[in-house]
């Protein structure tokens, strides 16, 4: 009877000591993917499913997406801001049409409005983000937008895309 007594106590304090080593071990993993140097894929999971073309019949497009990333710090932005893409491929895919996806024109083409889209929204988030750590109590003045403009022409092919290429790995349009 003593014995069972001390393996209970053993147990106890096992588990009790595991319910405070698991949350420090998953802390100190980083809680974050960690990527390849270089290139990465990064598939959109799940699968999209979007009804699309308005009222009338039910269609839908199944779509599974990967999106090419050139480096590491490129990866970890998009998949921090995977929920923004995701809504941005939902809504480009819902306001699609039956002709603009029965080609493969059409579909070259959603598939380009998809890359520049994602990469939009991602640009608009990140530049978000820098200027919300800079001053937010002084307003752009003059010099500050005719300096941006100047940049932008100047650093338009400096800075790459933080998606640099996006495929369908598999599209399914049920009309």
């Amino acid at each position: 009877m003593k014995i069972g007594f001390v393996r209970s106590i053993k147990t106890g304090i096992i588990a009790l000591g595991l319910a405070f080593v698991a949350p420090l071990a998953c802390a100190n993993s980083g809680g974050g993917e960690t990527f390849a140097e270089g290139v990465n894929y990064l598939p959109i999971k799940p699968s999209l499913i979007v009804n699309y073309g308005g009222v009338g019949k039910i269609k839908y497009i199944k779509a599974e997406i990967s999106m090419r990333v050139e480096d590491n710090h490129s990866a970890v932005e998009v998949a921090h801001h995977m929920p923004l893409i995701r809504d941005t491929l939902i809504m480009l895919l819902s306001s699609m049409t039956d002709e603009q996806i029965s080609s493969s024109e059409g579909k070259e083409l959603m598939r380009q409005q998809a890359l520049a889209k994602v990469n939009e929204a991602l640009e608009a988030q990140i530049n978000a983000g820098h200027t919300a750590a800079g001053d937010k109590n002084s307003a752009p003045t003059k010099d500050d937008h005719a300096k941006n403009e100047h940049s932008k022409v100047t650093n338009a092919h400096a800075k790459p895309e933080p998606v640099s290429d996006l495929f369908f790995d598999n599209l399914v349009v049920q009309k």
